[in-house]
């Protein structure tokens, strides 16, 4: 009766987890949208990045104090604390720039710098939990996603390097960051589409949120170093919202798994030892 009330549990709040993340994701990139149609689009957008990653590292943060830094989770989860933390700050280094710089679109920049060092630890994460969680993916999987991470990797540089229209000085520096973003993703890709592909064996990891997350910013990631070269954002107007649209949901979706995570894998011995014994 215990595990049947556990199981139940478990499958309610996945399902709540599922409302309130959809229900979010919509709402906040509704606002932006509606935001779009005055001068507070840029606001919004801005906000609606800094507040969502700023929930992903404020979780992060808990689940390194609840769990501390020992073991592989817990070195993990410290590792993927200090990425979110970085990524919160590169988010409001762009916002700063861009409100009370007034430098549009600031790239590359001070946020580049604190985006791309943020790939360490955040891949020391992934990477440790596909030893975890990656365990039993076949060799055909793993040999799909590296040949398609592959081409896809060949074909967008071959394409940055056609499209781009930086010139200048600093163009070089444009380009190159550009590239190293979806270089990153590419190696990072992997781990995380393994362990979604490994995905849905048990009640507790059906749903690889984090990683999932993960996909999302990648393509975000992807559109914006098409955007940055090609200046493609004067060509299709929607292509800021688009963008935006993708991180709002990888943090999100970053932040609903650290909860997860925080409310039914980390070991509450508190809260254990008030619970009555059996006679």
């Amino acid at each position: 009766m215990e595990i049947r009330k556990e199981i139940t549990e478990i499958k309610r709040g996945r399902k709540n987890l599922i409302i309130v993340l959809a229900t979010a994701i919509v709402a906040i990139n509704l606002i932006v949208l509606v935001s779009s149609l005055s001068n507070a689009n840029t606001v919004a957008a801005d906000l609606s990045r800094i507040l969502t990653v700023g929930a992903a590292a404020a979780i992060s943060m808990v689940v390194v104090a609840r769990q501390k830094v020992t073991g592989i989770f817990g070195r993990a989860y410290l590792a993927l604390a200090v990425g979110l933390v970085l990524w919160l700050a590169a988010e409001s280094v762009w916002g700063y720039y861009e409100h009370v710089l007034q430098i549009e679109r600031p790239f590359p920049s001070i946020a580049d710098a604190l985006w791309l060092s943020a790939y360490g630890p955040i891949g020391f994460h992934l990477f440790s939990m596909a030893r975890f969680y990656g365990r039993g993916v076949g060799r055909y999987k793993i040999a799909a996603v590296i040949i398609g991470m592959s081409i896809f990797l060949g074909l967008y540089i071959v394409g940055l390097s056609t499209v781009s229209e930086l010139q200048g000085e600093g163009a070089e520096l444009g380009i190159a960051i550009s590239i190293a973003y979806p270089l990153l993703d590419t190696a990072l890709f992997m781990p995380a589409i393994l362990i979604v592909l490994n995905s849905g064996k048990g009640y507790l990891t059906s749903i690889p949120w984090i990683f999932i997350g993960w996909i999302s910013l990648g393509i975000a990631d992807t559109l914006l170093g098409l955007t940055q070269v090609q200046h493609f954002a004067q060509q299709f107007a929607g292509s800021d919202f688009l963008i935006n649209t993708f991180y709002v949901i990888a943090y999100l979706a970053m932040a609903a798994g650290l909860w997860w995570y925080n409310r039914f894998f980390i070991f509450d011995k508190a809260k254990l030892d008030k619970e009555p014994t059996a006679t």
